[in-house]
């Protein structure tokens, strides 16, 4: 089944997949959405009692945004409206959901995760996290890999993927947005090039 490049985030026929996560004794529904590149970018609905506690990682980094619920992560609660970038070789300890999270999530290669061992030397950087429904349009977070900036559809550049910030629909270019283009702002994922 092809990925969607455009999903409305409160349909009732999302089409979810449940998936076991390594380290975690429930799996969690996912929706493989089209990527960029070797990029991997995804719904996920992770179910009330998720709780991973596996020590490890991954070689890619991931950022997501939370949709709805909270998602604990590294001793911090997350919630709606939330981005976080969390660098490639992270040592993650614990992530849980207690109440349930849905999450928007990208990751900036393959989404395996791996020991400690493998992803040695762990990371430096620390974790960043955002508001990002704070309604200042412009430049939200910039990591070595992407530009995340809060602009109006007319501003939606070519190439890059969008949700609105209600947090509603998510699409891989403008000309893919499910339904009538969103009359607020809109949260744009930009790829930085490399090099």
């Amino acid at each position: 089944m092809p990925r969607p490049r455009a999903i409305d985030l409160t349909a009732d026929s999302i089409p979810w997949r449940r998936v076991p996560m390594l380290g975690a004794e429930l799996g969690l529904d996912l929706v493989p959405l089209e990527s960029d590149g070797d990029t991997f970018t995804l719904l996920a609905r992770f179910p009330v009692g998720f709780v991973r506690d596996t020590p490890g990682g991954y070689l890619a980094a991931e950022e997501f945004f939370v949709l709805d619920g909270h998602l604990e992560f590294e001793g911090e609660v997350h919630g709606p409206g939330e981005l976080t970038h969390v660098p490639a070789r992270f040592l993650r300890t614990r992530m849980q959901a207690p109440q349930g999270c849905t999450a928007l999530a990208w990751f900036g290669g393959p989404a395996i995760f791996r020991t400690p061992e493998e992803i040695s030397p762990t990371a430096a950087e620390p974790i960043i996290s955002v508001d990002a429904r704070s309604g200042r349009r412009g430049e939200v977070l910039l990591t070595s890999e992407t530009r995340w900036r809060i602009t109006t559809v007319d501003d939606w550049p070519e190439g890059a993927e969008a949700f609105d910030l209600a947090g509603t629909r998510w699409a891989r270019a403008a000309a893919d947005w499910p339904g009538e283009p969103p009359s607020g702002d809109i949260m744009v994922r930009e790829r930085v090039a490399r090099g």
